[in-house]
């Protein structure tokens, strides 16, 4: 009852409590959605004004400069009409270019080929000849011709400098002077925008973005000057898929405004922080949160004192018998006899532990006698450990088995087929106890005959295919299968891998591998399979070893399982290419990490080589 009535009144209490957070959310949402746009308007009037000025300040600073470079450029014609040798004198022209406070001058005679320049490189160029140079020839035609370009690339050398030049007085020609880039006069749109957007914030952290548009905009210029430069998606800049006006700019959410600037082309945003914007909705969620959850803690209190003064201690006495029984002590009774309803209910939990220990004592016998059936049933298709294949004096072949308590079942066979070739296949049935070891002798009964008349592995399980479809124990089984078939004279060895675990190979004077490529799918006639033969080569150094991966169930004393590193470990470490002592040496590996505990599934294992 108690918890009933809590449970009630925390639901209400809850739902009270959300709709009114989501009343005030969407409320003061909107108001500082609107505060921002109120700042966005404020700073945008202040940048525009800052904008047409320093643009109007720039064109007036730039006009007396132009015309100050004009007046040297006049200065030097008028110099070289009263005294043309100076055109002959470099020391002269030098030192001009000191008095004049400039760079470099460059005099060209009536065909536009210079004739004189304090940079001797420069003799002998033809103004016609690039785009930046040949604005000036029109000063050979008239002499009233006067240019002052923008900073731009030289054409004789692609160099940064800004050229003025007039008509020669003495006769026709171009008299030219030139700024080179640290000396030149020039405040781009580009500094001036990024110069007056770094001191204009949006509120505390918000800033304008001026953008040049494209496929990917590039930001033109930013309050953040890290960002000046850079494409939107170097920012990790996307709009929020819900909300119209937000975006995200470097992982944080920003509320945005696209917004104009007069005289300005280009596409201007306004954003700022949502951290920000809506610091004051958040801060208010807050406090309400928190005002409600001490009234819903003081509220709880008050109400868990009135209802304990309505329930017995009888009742926790139940619970605390209940908990106990839970926890697996099936010894505990309930003997709460207060009352008609404690008696029944004491008298029905005793009756239906008395049941649960009867259930769970039969359940244990049946799962020991299946594992002990299963266990004798395997015991049947062990192979016994050692070497195979003695009646080859080329195949060294050993295999050994460790058998688990009560998971899995695993097969190795070995045969030779009706062409003399020998070979051996290695099964796990998918499953526990004794459905996989029925599975297994099952296999091994169909098995058989597949193997005389075969003339490799996947002649060998396409004919087991067949006979398997028709036969009901393995309509749901899956089985993992590596099947070999050796070749002696070639050194060869050609098998299907169906999903059982991938094999290692050493070759000469290298470390063991695993065969990752080999795995194929794993074989059941549930549904149809493609299955695919592969091949191997063997040197006469080259050592195979294949196991099951019940291998890796091995722990040790903390729980920690048996891996395919140690496993290398063990293999790479063997002394010799002996597959006995290859096989020895894992088990010794094994026994060393894991003591006296038991797999807990069947480990199979199998190496051999070819002999010389």
């Amino acid at each position: 009852m108690k918890r009933i009535i809590q449970t009630r009144l925390f639901i209400f209490m809850t739902l009270g409590l959300l709709s009114l957070l989501i009343i005030v959310y969407l409320v003061m949402a909107i108001g500082a959605k609107r505060q921002a746009r109120t700042i966005i308007s404020a700073c945008l009037k202040d940048l525009s004004k800052e904008v047409t000025e320093k643009r109007d300040n720039y064109k007036m600073l730039r006009k007396t400069a132009d015309s100050g470079t004009i007046a040297k450029a006049r200065i030097l014609a008028r110099m070289i009409q009263y005294d043309p040798e100076i055109l002959k004198d470099d020391a002269r022209l030098k030192e001009l270019v000191s008095v004049l406070n400039v760079d470099s001058i460059c005099v060209s005679d009536r065909d536009g080929i210079l004739i004189a320049s304090s940079e001797p490189g420069f003799l002998g160029f033809r103004m016609h000849s690039t785009e930046q140079s040949a604005e000036f020839m029109p000063a050979i035609r008239n002499k009233s011709f006067e240019l002052v370009q923008e900073p731009q690339e030289r054409g004789i050398d692609h160099v940064l400098v800004q050229y003025a030049g007039v008509a020669r007085l003495d006769e026709p020609g171009i008299v030219q002077i030139a700024y080179e880039a640290d000396n030149v006069f020039d405040l781009s749109d580009i500094e001036l925008m990024r110069d007056i957007l770094k001191g204009l914030p949006i509120g505390h952290e918000g800033r304008f973005l001026v953008l040049e548009d494209g496929d990917d905009p590039v930001v033109f210029a930013s309050g953040d000057p890290s960002e000046n430069g850079c494409h939107l998606s170097e920012l990790g800049f996307r709009r929020d898929p819900v909300l119209p006006d937000s975006v995200f700019i470097r992982g944080g959410a920003y509320f945005y405004q696209p917004v104009k600037i007069p005289d300005e082309p280009r596409r201007v945003l306004a954003v700022m922080p949502k951290g920000e914007v809506f610091a004051a909705r958040n801060r208010a969620m807050l406090f309400i949160f928190g005002i409600y959850v001490v009234f819903f803690a003081l509220f709880f209190l008050l109400l868990d004192l009135l209802i304990r003064r309505t329930v017995t201690d009888r009742f926790y006495e139940v619970n605390r018998a209940l908990d106990k029984i839970i926890a697996g002590d099936l010894t505990q009774t309930v003997n709460v006899r207060s009352n008609p309803e404690f008696l029944a209910l004491s008298d029905g939990i005793n009756t239906m532990v008395g049941g649960l220990k009867k259930n769970l004592t039969d359940s244990r016998r049946r799962v020991k006698r299946e594992n002990e059936l299963a266990k004798s049933i395997q015991q049947t298709l062990i192979p016994a450990p050692g070497r195979r294949f003695a009646q080859f004096d080329r195949i060294d072949f050993v295999s050994s088995f460790m058998l688990a308590s009560h998971k899995g079942s695993d097969v190795l066979e070995t045969f030779v087929t009706d062409a003399g070739r020998p070979g051996f296949v290695m099964v796990e049935a998918i499953g526990d106890s004794v459905s996989a070891s029925l599975s297994m002798m099952k296999f091994r009964a169909i098995f058989r005959p597949c193997v005389p008349p075969a003339s490799g592995p996947l002649d060998m399980l396409n004919r087991g295919m067949e006979i398997f479809k028709n036969e009901k124990v393995f309509k749901n089984q899956f089985l993992s299968i590596f099947v070999g078939f050796i070749d002696p004279e070639n050194r060869r060895l050609d098998y299907v891998n169906a999903g059982y675990y991938p094999p290692f190979l050493r070759r000469s004077g290298g470390t063991f591998e695993q065969l990752r490529d080999s795995v194929g799918t794993v074989f059941t006639t549930a549904r149809p399979v493609e299955l695919r033969q592969e091949s191997i080569t063997f040197g006469p150094d080259d050592v195979f070893f294949a196991c099951s991966n019940g291998i890796f169930s091995y722990s040790d004393r903390e729980g920690q399982l048996f891996t395919k590193n140690m496993l290398l470990s063990s293999l790479n470490a063997s002394k010799t290419d002996s597959a006995q002592d290859l096989i020895d040496g894992v088990m010794t590996c094994i026994r060393g990490f894991s003591g006296e505990l038991p797999p807990e599934d069947d480990v199979l294992m199998a190496a051999f080589r070819m002999k010389s």
